[in-house]
């Protein structure tokens, strides 16, 4: 009865069967937890273990550009869930997990609370945007709280005196990461509001996330939404989100990126002045041609105005000319007329003005002559 049955090889079994697992939509994408067991790392960046329960073990994959994003190092013992498929090795029949994701067990735990922190902390209006301030990028004083030695507090200072030197910085030290981070971190950041400050910066270098979650401690995130003074988020890169960049005025993907934010570059003030010097200059060269050509136009305008001022006043004095000839006493001798005055030199206007005897000089058009006064005729 099975003489009918084909005859298979075997790789067409196994391949079968790694269809079969591979168009299965419910074995695409499935969370296993286990614990690691046998596990490699190759210099490829490729991870290889197995997951195991107390029942069964499977193997697994995890390939270098999945590998290199998780947050922690692997190792065996660790319990972990992964986001994997199941996929088939045929030339040996074989089945094993394709892993894309791998998180430790509790992980998942804390990043639920943390999710439900940041919906409380968002339903409050805490990360609205009309909270946010402006940033005074020419600050009297910066505050930095960071750890004390670490690379961040170096990118951020040395970054502020590039930029604007004349800024005052304040470091306030705290642990950025570990159990003790977020009190120590809280009491920097106590600290730092005893001072005039125009922006504090808070932040750190990258790190894992596990690294980060004290900048996500409800008591650390609710004072610093309080801050007298605008907030630089600079936690981590820019993968890394935490509850303090929600916070925040400004948020910066790294310590020289919150630095950039906190200051204006001393080069774009020289260049503002320079270039405000040049338009300076060149409508200060504007105006005075402007005035010159007004000038000139005024003086052409005054020379006119003289011109027909100095005919009008010819003109004035030909006609005032005329007449003072026509009143000119010698006009009138001219005519045949003269004129008689006294001893004194006074004109003598009536015969009440002079007596017998009297000398007189009498001036004609061509000369004078005296006389005495022998007989006077005429009413007195």
């Amino acid at each position: 009865m099975y003489e009918s049955a084909p005859i298979l090889l075997v790789s067409d079994i196994n391949t079968y069967i790694k269809s079969v697992l591979t168009t299965d939509e419910r074995l695409k994408f499935v969370r296993v937890k286990g614990e690691i067991s046998n596990f490699k790392a190759y210099p490829s960046g490729h991870f290889y273990f197995s997951l195991k329960d107390q029942n069964s073990v499977i193997s697994a994959v995890m390939f270098a550009n999945y590998a290199k994003r998780i947050a922690f190092s692997p190792k065996n013992g660790d319990e972990v869930i992964v986001l994997a498929s199941v996929d088939a090795y045929v030339p040996r029949g074989s089945y094993n997990l394709n892993v894309f994701e791998m998180e430790e067990v509790g992980l998942g735990q804390q990043l639920v609370e943390l999710e439900k922190l940041k919906k409380q902390l968002a339903s409050e209006g805490l990360f609205d945007e009309s909270r946010k301030r402006p940033i005074n990028i020419y600050p009297k004083a910066i505050g930095v709280i960071t750890a004390p030695n670490g690379a961040a507090v170096r990118d951020i200072v040395t970054n502020i005196k590039r930029r604007y030197p004349i800024a005052d910085i304040y470091v306030f030290p705290s642990l950025v990461q570990g159990e003790q981070a977020p009190e120590r971190l809280l009491k920097a950041f106590n600290k730092s509001q005893e001072y005039d400050l125009d922006t504090l910066i808070i932040g750190r270098g990258g790190g894992a996330s596990e690294d980060l979650s004290a900048f996500n401690d409800e008591t650390l995130v609710r004072a610093v939404a309080k801050s007298k003074m605008p907030i630089i988020a600079a936690v981590g890169h820019e993968i890394d989100t935490t509850l303090i960049d929600y916070i925040a005025d400004k948020r910066a993907s790294t310590p020289t990126g919150a630095a950039e934010l906190a200051t204006v570059d001393r080069r774009e003030i020289e260049h503002f002045f320079s270039q405000s010097t040049l338009l300076m200059e060149q409508a200060l060269y504007e105006y005075v041609d402007e005035q010159k050509e007004d000038i000139a136009s005024l003086k052409e305008e005054l020379d006119e105005s003289l011109k027909d001022l100095l005919d009008y006043q010819k003109q004035e004095v030909e006609k005032y000319s005329k007449q003072l000839e026509i009143l000119n006493p010698k006009a009138v001798l001219s005519r045949g007329y003269s004129i008689s005055l006294d001893e004194n030199g006074k004109p003598i206007r009536s015969i009440k003005d002079i007596k017998e005897r009297q000398q007189i000089k009498t001036i004609l058009e061509n000369g004078e002559f005296t006389s005495e006064v022998i007989k006077i005729e005429g009413e007195k």
